[in-house]
């Protein structure tokens, strides 16, 4: 599993030490499940002729969101996790941005997994491995 992908890493945070600093939280990002990254593959093997040779973004349209709005997507199902908007310091990831996902839409593709069922997947793999009696955490 990486963690240093912000969903990830956040959730993990969130179950594990129950409080995440957010520096620079207004930055944007798009999020996408990973079974939805297979099924967008999919669809394009599928539509290849269509499809070739053309890029495509592949996110959710409903979470372009800022590191803030993740962390209150977060807490809708960790009602302890907190988040503290710092006002000093700066995020060494300067990514910021917003994703439109019309082209592939257009195309008929549809992401099937929203951000609140990654998040609760994420919640209980984290919960699972932290009462593992092999685990170090």
């Amino acid at each position: 599993m990486r963690l240093d992908l912000l969903v990830n890493d956040f959730v993990y945070r969130a179950v594990n030490d129950g409080v995440v600093v957010l520096f620079e939280s207004h930055f944007k990002r798009n999020y996408i499940h990973i079974r939805d990254v297979v099924r967008a593959f999919l669809h394009c093997v599928d539509n290849f002729d269509a499809m070739k040779n053309q890029p495509y973004n592949v996110g959710l349209s409903k979470a372009n969101l800022s590191k803030l709005e993740l962390c209150q997507e977060i807490k809708k199902q960790i009602p302890s996790f907190v988040f503290i908007d710092s006002k000093v310091g700066k995020d060494p990831d300067k990514r910021n941005y917003i994703v439109s996902n019309a082209k592939i839409e257009k195309t008929g593709f549809k992401s099937a997994f929203s951000l609140q069922d990654g998040i609760a997947e994420l919640i209980k793999g984290y919960q699972i491995i932290k009462r593992n009696q092999f685990s170090n955490i």
